[in-house]
Protein backbone atom coordinates (compact mmCIF):
# COMPACT_ATOMS: atom_id res chain seq x y z
CA UNK A 1 0.00 0.00 0.00
CA UNK A 2 2.79 2.45 0.88
CA UNK A 3 4.46 1.72 -2.44
CA UNK A 4 1.22 2.57 -4.28
CA UNK A 5 0.98 5.89 -2.40
CA UNK A 6 4.64 6.69 -3.19
CA UNK A 7 4.14 5.96 -6.90
CA UNK A 8 0.98 8.07 -6.98
CA UNK A 9 2.75 10.94 -5.21
CA UNK A 10 5.66 10.76 -7.66
CA UNK A 11 3.29 10.76 -10.63
CA UNK A 12 1.44 13.76 -9.21
CA UNK A 13 4.72 15.65 -8.69
CA UNK A 14 5.74 15.00 -12.29
CA UNK A 15 2.35 16.09 -13.58
CA UNK A 16 2.47 19.33 -11.57
CA UNK A 17 6.05 20.05 -12.66
CA UNK A 18 5.10 19.49 -16.28
CA UNK A 19 2.15 21.86 -16.04
CA UNK A 20 4.21 24.71 -14.60
CA UNK A 21 4.81 27.32 -17.27
CA UNK A 22 8.26 28.84 -17.35
CA UNK A 23 8.19 32.62 -17.42
CA UNK A 24 9.61 34.40 -20.43
CA UNK A 25 13.04 35.99 -19.98
CA UNK A 26 14.55 38.76 -22.11
CA UNK A 27 18.24 39.52 -21.81
CA UNK A 28 20.68 41.76 -23.56
CA UNK A 29 21.44 45.39 -24.23
CA UNK A 30 19.50 47.66 -21.89
CA UNK A 31 18.73 51.35 -21.78
CA UNK A 32 16.58 53.66 -19.68
CA UNK A 33 13.16 54.59 -21.09
CA UNK A 34 11.59 56.17 -18.00
CA UNK A 35 12.26 56.28 -14.25
CA UNK A 36 10.91 52.73 -13.80
CA UNK A 37 10.97 51.40 -17.37
CA UNK A 38 13.87 49.95 -19.33
CA UNK A 39 14.26 48.64 -22.86
CA UNK A 40 15.94 45.24 -23.09
CA UNK A 41 16.67 44.37 -26.68
CA UNK A 42 13.32 45.33 -28.28
CA UNK A 43 11.11 44.79 -25.22
CA UNK A 44 10.04 47.65 -22.97
CA UNK A 45 9.84 46.42 -19.38
CA UNK A 46 8.07 48.19 -16.51
CA UNK A 47 9.77 47.15 -13.29
CA UNK A 48 7.47 44.84 -11.33
CA UNK A 49 6.18 46.03 -7.92
CA UNK A 50 8.12 49.32 -8.23
CA UNK A 51 6.70 52.79 -8.79
CA UNK A 52 8.96 55.80 -9.40
CA UNK A 53 7.89 59.45 -9.62
CA UNK A 54 6.40 60.52 -12.94
CA UNK A 55 8.07 62.97 -15.33
CA UNK A 56 5.42 65.64 -14.65
CA UNK A 57 5.31 65.06 -10.91
CA UNK A 58 6.38 67.93 -8.67
CA UNK A 59 8.36 67.12 -5.55
CA UNK A 60 9.68 69.38 -2.82
CA UNK A 61 12.19 69.23 -0.01
CA UNK A 62 10.91 71.90 2.30
CA UNK A 63 10.13 74.82 -0.02
CA UNK A 64 12.72 73.84 -2.66
CA UNK A 65 11.61 72.02 -5.80
CA UNK A 66 13.38 68.67 -6.20
CA UNK A 67 13.61 66.73 -9.46
CA UNK A 68 12.50 63.41 -7.97
CA UNK A 69 11.83 61.98 -11.44
CA UNK A 70 15.33 62.94 -12.60
CA UNK A 71 16.87 61.38 -9.49
CA UNK A 72 15.02 58.10 -10.13
CA UNK A 73 15.92 58.07 -13.82
CA UNK A 74 19.59 58.79 -13.06
CA UNK A 75 19.70 56.02 -10.44
CA UNK A 76 18.16 53.60 -12.93
CA UNK A 77 20.79 54.57 -15.49
CA UNK A 78 23.56 53.94 -12.98
CA UNK A 79 22.08 50.53 -12.12
CA UNK A 80 22.19 49.44 -15.77
CA UNK A 81 25.50 51.17 -16.49
CA UNK A 82 26.94 47.84 -17.64
CA UNK A 83 24.54 48.11 -20.58
CA UNK A 84 23.16 44.62 -19.99
CA UNK A 85 20.06 43.41 -18.16
CA UNK A 86 17.95 40.31 -17.81
CA UNK A 87 14.21 40.51 -17.10
CA UNK A 88 11.83 37.75 -16.08
CA UNK A 89 8.52 38.90 -17.52
CA UNK A 90 5.20 38.58 -15.77
CA UNK A 91 2.51 36.65 -17.61
CA UNK A 92 0.17 38.56 -19.86
CA UNK A 93 0.18 40.49 -23.08
CA UNK A 94 2.00 43.77 -23.63
CA UNK A 95 0.04 46.97 -23.03
CA UNK A 96 -0.82 49.49 -25.79
CA UNK A 97 2.79 50.76 -25.66
CA UNK A 98 4.24 47.23 -26.07
CA UNK A 99 5.38 47.18 -22.43
CA UNK A 100 5.48 44.19 -20.13
CA UNK A 101 6.06 44.02 -16.38
CA UNK A 102 9.10 42.15 -15.17
CA UNK A 103 11.72 41.67 -12.49
CA UNK A 104 15.05 42.80 -13.91
CA UNK A 105 18.64 42.32 -12.86
CA UNK A 106 21.87 43.93 -13.98
CA UNK A 107 25.37 43.21 -12.71
CA UNK A 108 23.84 40.66 -10.30
CA UNK A 109 21.50 43.17 -8.63
CA UNK A 110 17.70 43.31 -8.61
CA UNK A 111 17.13 46.72 -10.22
CA UNK A 112 13.73 47.30 -8.60
CA UNK A 113 15.03 46.43 -5.14
CA UNK A 114 17.92 48.84 -5.55
CA UNK A 115 15.71 51.74 -6.73
CA UNK A 116 13.47 51.28 -3.70
CA UNK A 117 16.43 50.86 -1.32
CA UNK A 118 17.89 54.14 -2.65
CA UNK A 119 14.59 55.88 -1.90
CA UNK A 120 14.02 57.04 -5.49
CA UNK A 121 11.08 54.66 -6.05
CA UNK A 122 8.34 53.18 -3.89
CA UNK A 123 7.29 49.60 -3.34
CA UNK A 124 4.13 49.27 -5.46
CA UNK A 125 2.10 46.96 -3.24
CA UNK A 126 -0.82 46.93 -5.69
CA UNK A 127 1.35 44.51 -7.70
CA UNK A 128 3.16 42.81 -4.85
CA UNK A 129 4.90 43.22 -1.53
CA UNK A 130 8.25 42.26 -3.04
CA UNK A 131 10.14 45.39 -1.98
CA UNK A 132 8.64 46.39 1.37
CA UNK A 133 11.86 45.48 3.20
CA UNK A 134 13.89 47.76 0.92
CA UNK A 135 11.35 50.55 1.40
CA UNK A 136 11.71 50.14 5.16
CA UNK A 137 15.49 50.49 4.77
CA UNK A 138 15.09 53.73 2.77
CA UNK A 139 12.65 55.12 5.35
CA UNK A 140 15.03 54.27 8.20
CA UNK A 141 17.93 55.90 6.33
CA UNK A 142 15.73 58.95 5.53
CA UNK A 143 16.89 59.09 1.92
CA UNK A 144 15.28 59.99 -1.39
CA UNK A 145 11.53 60.42 -1.16
CA UNK A 146 11.77 59.69 2.59
CA UNK A 147 14.25 62.45 3.45
CA UNK A 148 13.30 64.99 6.11
CA UNK A 149 11.04 67.73 4.74
CA UNK A 150 10.07 65.74 1.64
CA UNK A 151 6.70 66.66 0.15
CA UNK A 152 6.11 64.01 -2.46
CA UNK A 153 2.87 62.36 -3.52
CA UNK A 154 2.90 58.62 -4.06
CA UNK A 155 3.28 58.11 -7.83
CA UNK A 156 0.02 56.12 -7.98
CA UNK A 157 -1.84 59.00 -6.28
CA UNK A 158 -0.24 61.50 -8.67
CA UNK A 159 -1.40 59.49 -11.70
CA UNK A 160 -5.00 59.40 -10.43
CA UNK A 161 -5.08 63.21 -10.38
CA UNK A 162 -3.19 63.67 -13.66
CA UNK A 163 -5.33 63.38 -16.83
CA UNK A 164 -2.72 61.34 -18.76
CA UNK A 165 -2.92 57.55 -18.65
CA UNK A 166 0.51 56.33 -17.55
CA UNK A 167 -0.16 52.68 -16.76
Amino acid sequence: MNRTIAIAAAALSLALAGSAVAKEVVSGAAKVVDADIIMVEKQRVILWAVDAPERTQECYIGELKWDCYGAARQALGELIASGEASCTLEEGKPDQFNRRHGVCTSAGKDIGAELVRLGVARAYVEQGEDYLTEEGEAKAAQIGVFQPGAKIDDPWAWRKRDPRNYR
